[in-house]
């Protein structure tokens, strides 16, 4: 009977030593993915305010925001000098994750111009859109029918991009460089179908 009590607390003493083992391993397994998890992130630059299409983008209106790696957009835009002192190439709304796509590319308007977003739904006469293409704006209103101006340019197309913030219609929008004193009206008429697009050269 002695024998078969020492075989007994034999085991149980190897028994106790490869449950303690167990535990080590699962609390060092929980600390190491928690860590992975911990690590999986990155800073992103996200917008803080309402912008139109076309309105220049300051450092109030943008700050960096920490997002998991699995939600980062591919092109996602993580530095503040990337994006301020662009211009959103549709209109965004707070909290957007800014990507390449959502800025304007190529120079600013010239002083006594304005950049300005008008609605294209036309497939077809978009792809024969294109930087530098100078356009006539006819106006299709009932207030204010006619050209509205024949010295309008081309100035960006909005490329497509992988976000939630970006509508069918925003998606629609070209970037049009108009003589500021009309870019009002040209923005009002452009983003309510009221607008015409004809080319000129």
């Amino acid at each position: 009977m002695a024998w078969l009590r020492r075989t007994i607390s034999w085991h149980r003493r190897k028994l106790a030593a490869l449950l303690t083992a167990l535990g080590m391993f699962a609390l060092v397994s929980h600390l190491s993915g928690a860590s992975s998890a911990a690590e999986a992130s990155g800073q992103v630059v996200v917008t803080t305010a309402h912008l139109a299409a076309g309105a220049p983008i300051t450092s109030s209106d943008v700050s960096l925001h920490s997002l998991p790696a699995s939600a980062i957009p591919a092109d996602a835009l993580t530095l503040m000098e990337e994006v301020v002192g662009h211009s959103a190439a549709v209109e965004l709304s707070p909290h957007t994750t800014l990507q390449a796509g959502l800025l304007v590319s190529g120079a600013p308007a010239a002083a006594g111009r304005s950049l300005v977003p008008i609605t294209v739904h036309d497939s077809q006469l978009r792809e024969i859109l294109s930087p530098g293409l100078r356009i006539a704006l006819v106006s299709a209103g009932p207030d204010v029918p006619g050209i509205l101006t024949d010295d309008a340019v081309v100035h960006t197309l909005p490329s497509p991009v992988e976000t939630s913030f970006v509508s069918s219609t925003q998606a629609a929008l070209v970037l049009v460089d108009v003589p500021a004193d009309l870019a009002a009206e040209v923005a009002v008429l452009g983003q309510s179908g009221q607008l015409s697009v004809f080319l000129t050269g």
